[in-house]
Parts: structure tokens; C-alpha cells; sequence
């Protein structure tokens, strides 16, 4: 009996790794090996344990990096002379990666559908072996797949469309067009029990001349319209569903197939609409579904594309325009469906970025995409929580009315993305607390109001958008720009961070036209950077140029803002003080601020005199603050006196004052008349 280690890299993925269910069996069941799996890598528990066969799964290419820790962890685990193995996509597709990074690792490249592929005895197809369901158990308390109560399998495999954006015809080049699926879910009840729905890795399952026959099967494996199951654990019956996960073609899809289609327990019904030169063909096949009583359906809109050719057309390289296009395309047919049935449907769109087969990260961009127009689109689809764009009202909110009002949104700054929108009532809510959000509300929109005015004024916004399209917002790029228009622009794109820095710049002219802007034409902006500055944790460093930009104006307005004797705002008094002595100049001292919070702090002050001293430190009133507190001491040290007679040694503790008072009563002397 052999030790046997299965390993998927640590990505968050919805599916469980098929593939390995497969050799688990086989070594499990078959073999009566021992099987462990595990995500990333083992529990602590395992940390001495040695695997006379490691097998590591692979996913996507821009998964590499995951998938480098998960080879170089196998490698660290297995016995001497045992053997490492991988397989999957990015095995497939970048054998020559795999050989140059890990020489010593087997890569297993396209299907285990052959007798003999890893080498062990007894092994006939690895691909038509039932699924372990138990592997999963060994990862529960660590990862839950958001898709786990499901029969996972395949009745067809290969596509045969040949997109050249597509990775399935190296994955599965040869087109099967039926695998009966009957006794792996007999095997599957047997051994791991029922399960809810039934999904279908098929890639283009329409293609198969043998479709009636895959229907008729899924049926009476009890998947027809309206099969329910009961649930194990609450005992409960819930609907089952069918899921055609890799999508339908909508080229190929009849009257007659839909007709078929209708007699499944499909939701959602997948059609890919990848290209906007596929509109008829979607239109028609939505139409197909809806009208034989599928109610659910979805489509992937590939975006951030190149130009390619595939199921014998070619297509451009797609722009922003053409998913907004598409996207519209699915709510204004989804409302005519609604109209013409007397049943209600609904259609997700699940806008999907390209990335290149060969590609090892995200970050592609592609012919007529930014990657500004990605981040922002990637913020636009936050709020769909990966189920999709359903409802006109959040698709005009979220992506606009028009294209054109969607691409402006795309080249916005990512803070105004979350801005747009209506004010919303909550209900119950205290008035004073509603008001609040109101204002803030009212603000955030006259930031988005005032964004527009200035790029709506653009005479040429592509000259503008050559600006911001690689979404690197530095003050270097701003001090490149030399249209006024477009400088006002990009400040919007600061962050508070890179907006202060702004004023450290050594171009004077950058100094100028910053604080220029956000005092005199956009004064909101100048409001924000002292919130700001007063209530997040900053480096003090950060403030010498605002300091120097702007002097005494700026301490005062801070301090306005903040409580000034309040503990809570200690860091932003410490800040203040360590920035001007980093800049060699003392507009004011600080100090006297911590000192007023100790007399307050021994009672010394009534309320009506702490305002006054409150108002004194606000606008810099140094020699007042400092008459006071020399005229105070006296009580404040005998105050202080009294408290520590009270404590344990006391004796101690009120020689340390009196030496602390000493230097204090020194510190005020000198001050003296201010210089």
C-alpha cells in the first residue's frame, strides 16, 4: 500500500478538482493505497509525513504562481525515490513551464483517457473513473467549494469550434460526442450518497448528433423539469437542477434542441455572447429557451478582447462600447420575453475578462481596453457578488443609460465609481443619523458633479484619457500634463496620500495649481484633505509640504476640526509638532497644546474657560496660551500635589512631579514676549 498525496493549489475556485477525484478512486479503491488531499498544503499534523506519490492539479495559466508553491510544497513532501506528478490546464497548455521551473516533476498533458498513463498496474481509463466524493472531507474545515452538492462529470468531451482564444482544443481535441453517465452516479449513491444537482463540464454538448439520447439519459436519471430532492440532512424537498456549466452554443442550437432542452430541470440555461457579431444568433437562441419554458437563463460576455477567428467567422477585438451593447441587448430582450409570456424570466449576464492562453498573470490589456477602463469595470461588478447583472434599474445605475454615459463612467476615479447613484432612505432610521449621510451624500456628488463638469469640458478626451489609461495616478505623471484642464482633472485621481505629497514636489508649479484648485475652485477637496489629515493615522512626515504650502491656515484649520484637549486626538497634535520640526520651522508650538490637556485634565478650568482656551489654541494664540498656563501653575501643581499624596509613595511620586513642574514652570519663563 503506498502513501499517496493529492494537491490542489491554494486559489480560491468554485469546483473541485475533478481530476484528482478520479486517482483518488483509482488509488483508493482500486489500488487500496492510502489518499489524502489537501489545498496549498497539509496541516500542521502531516508536517513530518513523507508521500511515495504526490499528484498537483493546475488551473488556470494566471494561476502559475499559485501553482509554483504547490509543486515546490510537493516536492518538499515526497519520499526520495517517489515521484511527483501534475496535470490540467496550465500542464497542458505550458508544458515547456513546467519542464524549465521543476525538470524532475511527471506532466501529465490532455486527458487520462488512456490505459497506463501514470504507470500502475491495473489502470485502464482514469477518466472514466467515478469521482471520490470523500477526498473533500479531508479539507471541510478549511475550504467549502461554493459547488459541492453535485454530480460533476461530462457526456460529451471537445468542442470542435476551434476559437482561437480558447483553450479547449488542446485540452480535449478529439470531439466525443456521448459518454453514458448512468453507472458513475449509481457508484456515486453507493459510496457518498445522493446529490442535489447534477453539473456538466460538456463544452459544446448542442454538437453531439447523439443529443436526444444525452437528454433522455439526464432525464431518467431524475433531473426532468421540476425533479426535486430531499435533502439528507434537513429532510426537506428542494428542487434539482441541471447545469450545462460550460455554456451552450448558441449557433447551434435548433428549435428542436430547445424544445428538448425544456423537458431538463435547467437553471440557469448558459449562452455565451462573446462578441457582439453573435447577436442574432443569442437573440435567437434566449428566444428558443424562454419560449420552451426555461425561465432561467445566463450568458458570458467575454471582454477585453483581441481580434481572432472562430466557428469559421472572424471577430474584432472588442471595446467597451460592445459589452455595454451586449449587456443591454439581454435586459431589453429580457423585458420583451416578460411582455410577450405569461411567465416571468430572467437573464444574468456574467461579463468574463480574457486573458491570453499564455499569460502567467491577470494584468493583460487588451487592444481596445485601458487598464484603468479593467479596474474600473472590475468596481462596477463589486456589487454583483459573482451572481451576475439581472435588473434594469442596478444595470442603469451601476454601468448608465447609454454607452456613452458607461464609458465615461469607465474612465472616472475609482472613489466616484461608488458615489454615483440616488440617496437612499433607511427605514427606522434616526433623523440625525439620516441627515448625516445626507450630507455627506450631497457631498460625494458635488465631487462626481464637479469630475464631470471638467471632463465634459474636454475638447479631445482621448488626448486626456492617455493620461490615466495604465491607472498609475503619481505626481510625477501629473507634473508631465501641461493642459490646465487636464491637470484639474487628474488631481481628482490623487489618493489623500498622493495628494499631500503633491505639495512636497520641488515643481513649484505643481504646488501652485494644486492648492490653487482645491482652495479656490474646488474648496470641498481642500475640506476633505483636512478630515483627512485629522482623523487617519498619516506618517508626520507626509505633512511637511501641506504645512509649507499652505502655514498657518492649515494648523488652524486642523485644529478646528479635532477636539483639541481630547486624548483621542494626541497623534495628530504629535504629527503637527514632529512635522515642522522635521521642516526646521515653528509656526506653533504644539507642546503648549499637551500641557493644556494636563491642566484640564487636574480640573483646573472651568467649562467656559476651557472654550476659551480651546478657541486660543485654534487660532495660534501662542503668547495667550502661554500667560495662562504660567498663571495656572500654582494650582496645578498644588492639584497634582493632592492627588499623589493619595497613592502609595506618595512621597516618591511628588518629588517627580515637583522636578517635572520645575522644568515645565522653565520652559513657560522663556517664552517670555513671543519672538
Amino acid at each position: 500500500m503506498a502513501d499517496i498525496l493529492l494537491l490542489e493549489p491554494g486559489y480560491h475556485n468554485k469546483y473541485p478538482p475533478l481530476g484528482l477525484m478520479k486517482i483518488s478512486y483509482f488509488h483508493k479503491y482500486v489500488h487500496g493505497d492510502y489518499v489524502r488531499f489537501a489545498k496549498g498544503k497539509l496541516p500542521e499534523a502531516f508536517k513530518d509525513k513523507k508521500w511515495d506519490r504526490v499528484y498537483v492539479t493546475t488551473l488556470f495559466t494566471f494561476e502559475w504562481e499559485n501553482t509554483k508553491k504547490a509543486l515546490e510544497y510537493a516536492l518538499s513532501v515526497v519520499k526520495e525515490d517517489g515521484q511527483v506528478y501534475t496535470g490540467g490546464i496550465l500542464a497542458t497548455l505550458m508544458p515547456e513551464l513546467i519542464a524549465e521551473h521543476f525538470p524532475t516533476v511527471i506532466n501529465n498533458t490532455g486527458l487520462l483517457n488512456k490505459k497506463g498513463t501514470l504507470g500502475l498496474a491495473g489502470e485502464e481509463c482514469i477518466d472514466t473513473m467515478t469521482p471520490d466524493y470523500g477526498i473533500l472531507d479531508d479539507i471541510k474545515d478549511e475550504y467549502v467549494y461554493p459547488a459541492h452538492d453535485a454530480y460533476f462529470t461530462y457526456m460529451t468531451r471537445g468542442c470542435g469550434m476551434k476559437c482561437q482564444f480558447c483553450a479547449v482544443q488542446t485540452l480535449e481535441p478529439t470531439y466525443i460526442p456521448y459518454f453514458s453517465i448512468t453507472e458513475s452516479i449509481k457508484k456515486i449513491d453507493d459510496k457518498f450518497g445522493p446529490k442535489k444537482d447534477l453539473l456538466l463540464m460538456d463544452n459544446n454538448v448542442l454538437r453531439s448528433p447523439q443529443f436526444d439520447q444525452i437528454v433522455d439519459e439526464i432525464k431518467a436519471l431524475g433531473f426532468a423539469k421540476g425533479a426535486t430532492y430531499t435533502n439528507p440532512a434537513t429532510g426537506k424537498q428542494v428542487q434539482r437542477y441541471v447545469d450545462f456549466n460550460q455554456g451552450l452554443d448558441a449557433y447551434l442550437l435548433t428549435p428542436a434542441k430547445a424544445k428538448r432542452l425544456g423537458e431538463l430541470a435547467i437553471r440557469p440555461a448558459r449562452i455565451a455572447f462573446d462578441h457582439i457579431e453573435d447577436e442574432e444568433a443569442y437573440v435567437k437562441a434566449i428566444k428558443l429557451c424562454a419560449r420552451n419554458g426555461i425561465t432561467h437563463m445566463s450568458n458570458y460576455l467575454l471582454y477585453n478582447g483581441v481580434e481572432f477567428t472562430g466557428k469559421g467567422r472572424k471577430y474584432h477585438a472588442d471595446t467597451p462600447e460592445d459589452l455595454y451593447n451586449r449587456m443591454k441587448i439581454t435586459m431589453d430582450l429580457c423585458d420583451e420575453l416578460n411582455d410577450e409570456l405569461d411567465y416571468k424570466i430572467s437573464i444574468f449576464s456574467f461579463p468574463m475578462r480574457y486573458i491570453p492562453l499564455s499569460d502567467l498573470k491577470r494584468g493583460y490589456v487588451g487592444t481596445n481596453w485601458h487598464a484603468k477602463y479593467l479596474r474600473a469595470l472590475q468596481r462596477m461588478l463589486i456589487p454583483t457578488q459573482g451572481k451576475g447583472v439581472s435588473s434594469r434599474s442596478f444595470f442603469e445605475a451601476d454601468f448608465g443609460k447609454t454607452a456613452e454615459e458607461f464609458v465615461e463612467a469607465l474612465a472616472m476615479p475609482e472613489s466616484h465609481l461608488g458615489w454615483r447613484g440616488h440617496f437612499v432612505e433607511k427605514k427606522d432610521e434616526d433623523k440625525k443619523i439620516t441627515e448625516l449621510r445626507r450630507q455627506v451624500w450631497n457631498e460625494n456628488h458635488s465631487y462626481l458633479n464637479e469630475w464631470k463638469r471638467l471632463f465634459r469640458s474636454l475638447s479631445d478626451r482621448d488626448a486626456f484619457i492617455e493620461h490615466i489609461n495604465d491607472n498609475a495616478f503619481t505626481v510625477e505623471r501629473f507634473e508631465t500634463i501641461e493642459d490646465p484642464i487636464h491637470r484639474k482633472l487628474f488631481i481628482h485621481y490623487f489618493t489623500p496620500p498622493m495628494l499631500l505629497r503633491a505639495f512636497a514636489s520641488e515643481n513649484q508649479r505643481t504646488v501652485a495649481d494644486v492648492a490653487a484648485y482645491i482652495t479656490e475652485e474646488f474648496p470641498l477637496m481642500y475640506k476633505r484633505m483636512i478630515e483627512y489629515i485629522a482623523t487617519v493615522r498619516t506618517q508626520y512626515s507626509i505633512l511637511e509640504g501641506p504645512i509649507k504650502a499652505f502655514g498657518a491656515k492649515l494648523l488652524m484649520d486642523i485644529l478646528a476640526y479635532i477636539d483639541v484637549l481630547s486624548e483621542d486626538t494626541g497623534y495628530v497634535i504629535s504629527n503637527l509638532q514632529k512635522a515642522q520640526a522635521k521642516m526646521q520651522k515653528q509656526i506653533f508650538d504644539f507642546n503648549l497644546v499637551q500641557y493644556a490637556k494636563l491642566y484640564c485634565q487636574a480640573g483646573i478650568f472651568k467649562k467656559s474657560e476651557q472654550k476659551e482656551l480651546v478657541s486660543l489654541i485654534v487660532n495660534l494664540e501662542e503668547k495667550k496660551i502661554k500667560e495662562i498656563l504660567i498663571e495656572n501653575l500654582p494650582q496645578f501643581e498644588k492639584k497634582l500635589k493632592k492627588v499623589a499624596k493619595e497613592e502609595v509613595g506618595s512621597d516618591y511620586i511628588i518629588n517627580g512631579i515637583k522636578d517635572s513642574l520645575i522644568r515645565l514652570n522653565e520652559q513657560l519663563s522663556l517664552f517670555g514676549d513671543d519672538e
